[in-house]
């Protein structure tokens, strides 16, 4: 579903600004810091109900004010993100919305970033909150699975550093996590295997190489062994006074035909990879809901050579709605026909 308008106010380094956008092709040019980002990221908000650059709602709110504002039209709905210094609130046509979950992914755009690259280096919980979130927009069952079994992690490693624990209350702990990881693990096992099906095609298509690209998913356990290790991972437990066995363990990693990335990618073929994944990434949004979602390029054509520049648009779908950043139009050389937004010096307005 494409972004008609997107109202700021108080937001970043936004006083008060409304942008306009075409559902295919737009680009947003001017020089570094003058907020081209800042757009990009009021969407990522609305998608993900957070922000990709910060875990402090309150960095968001311009300085100087009590709150920022993003609204947000699509064709459809109209989507409102309300962030005050100690919470957000969230509407969809001026209903608030009060679950979380109710709202991520009704609006659905993947980003492209310079700074992907670290997802090679993060560590394994920062690569599972990358998991998480794409997971969570698109399926109700993931994200309520998740909710409840963080819930109940927190509540088993408090038990676990009791000087008594309540082994009744251990069991029902244990008895209500199985059918939670279950479902945790089924829909990691269905993104990695519809990610697998494109990664290496898009590899291709994008650096003109033919090397196969794979994730592997280094998961707990098998879905029909989850209580069998829950059993064995009792003793463990209370050792160690936390919980030694679930899927908040979980890591994936990459490979280039059967060799671990890291070890043998340069920095090139690293951003071609991760160029790959993200438009997998695509494919699988498409294949849970049926619906493109907006492809955000952050400055990201800037890092690639005229080739790989033009590879990378001509692979995107005409009816698929695109926003580009860059610092000058003139360097783009885009065929396509296309929206310029251009930033002034100051957006104080």
């Amino acid at each position: 579903m494409p972004v008609k308008t997107i109202r700021l106010n108080d937001y970043r380094n936004y006083r008060r600004h409304f942008f306009e956008f075409d559902p295919h092709l737009n680009i947003i040019v001017g020089k570094n810091g003058t907020g081209k980002t800042n757009i990009l990221e009021s969407i990522i908000v609305v998608s993900n109900t957070k922000s990709y650059r910060t875990n402090n709602d309150a960095d968001l709110i311009r300085k100087g004010f009590d709150f920022a504002r993003i609204i947000l039209n699509t064709p459809d709905k109209e989507y409102k993100v309300v962030i005050n210094k100690k919470n957000k609130s969230l509407y969809i046509d001026d209903v608030l919305v009060k679950r979380t979950s109710q709202f991520i992914g009704e609006v659905n755009a993947i980003l492209f970033k310079p700074s992907d690259l670290e997802l090679f280096t993060q560590s394994p919980g920062e690569r599972r909150k990358l998991l998480d979130i794409e997971l969570s927009k698109v399926s109700k069952p993931y994200i309520q699975s998740l909710l409840r079994y963080n819930s109940l992690l927190k509540d088993k490693n408090k038990l676990l550093k009791e000087l008594e624990i309540d082994e009744l209350l251990l069991g029902v702990i244990d008895e209500s996590m199985a059918p939670m990881i279950k479902i945790i693990l089924r829909e990691r096992n269905n993104f990695f295997a519809v990610i697998n099906r494109y990664i290496s095609d898009y590899y291709k298509l994008i650096s003109g190489k033919d090397s196969r690209i794979s994730i592997t998913y280094k998961k707990c356990c098998e879905i029909e062994n989850v209580e069998d290790k829950i059993a064995e991972a009792k003793e463990r437990d209370r050792y160690y006074h936390y919980t030694t066995f679930g899927p908040h363990h979980d890591d994936y990693s990459f490979y280039m035909d059967d060799c671990e990335l890291n070890s043998i990618a340069s920095q090139g073929q690293k951003r071609m990879v991760l160029i790959a994944f993200k438009f997998a990434l695509m494919r699988y949004i498409e294949y849970m809901t049926g619906i493109t979602p907006i492809v955000l390029l952050d400055d990201i054509l800037s890092e690639l050579d005229k080739e790989n520049r033009e590879r990378l648009l001509n692979i995107i779908p005409d009816d698929t709605q695109v926003i580009i950043t860059n610092t000058d139009i003139n360097n783009l050389n885009i065929a396509k026909k296309y929206k310029l937004i251009e930033l002034k010096e100051e957006q104080d307005v």
